[in-house]
């Protein structure tokens, strides 16, 4: 891998980061491209569109996967349970353009970056505190 480069950067960085810190950073990234795929559909912008819901769904997988069903329990049970219904949301909306449904979904990926982000600054909080 060359570091040097602007994509062994941004891998570095992201390898450093805590796993709530990656969840934070994934949010981030998720709420963005449902924002580009809105403003792209709003535009009739199909290929945009399109594109920045299949980099969703990328997320979205990467998230369910990073999920530790032992550990998490019930909470982790119901964010695999999200996450399904936000990939059959955008699969819905590649079939059928509507940009309620794509709203509703980046309202509550919005909603889940604020609370994730939120526990990663306690968490960061709390092991700078001891």
């Amino acid at each position: 891998m060359d570091y040097a480069s602007p994509q062994g950067y941004r891998e570095m960085e992201v390898l450093s980061m805590s796993p709530a810190q990656r969840i934070v950073f994934l949010y981030t990234r998720l709420h963005a491209m449902l924002v580009q795929a809105r403003t792209a559909l709003d535009a009739g912008d199909i290929e945009a569109r399109e594109l920045r819901l299949a980099d969703a769904a990328a997320v979205v997988h990467e998230l369910a996967v990073a999920l530790d069903r032992a550990q998490g329990g019930d909470f982790a049970d119901r964010l695999a349970a999200l996450y399904a219904w936000m990939l059959a949301e955008f699969q819905a909306i590649h079939a059928r353009p509507d940009r309620e449904r794509l709203e509703a979904v980046r309202r509550i990926v919005a909603e889940l970056h604020e609370a994730w982000r939120t526990a990663a600054e306690q968490m960061t909080s709390a092991g700078t505190a001891g």
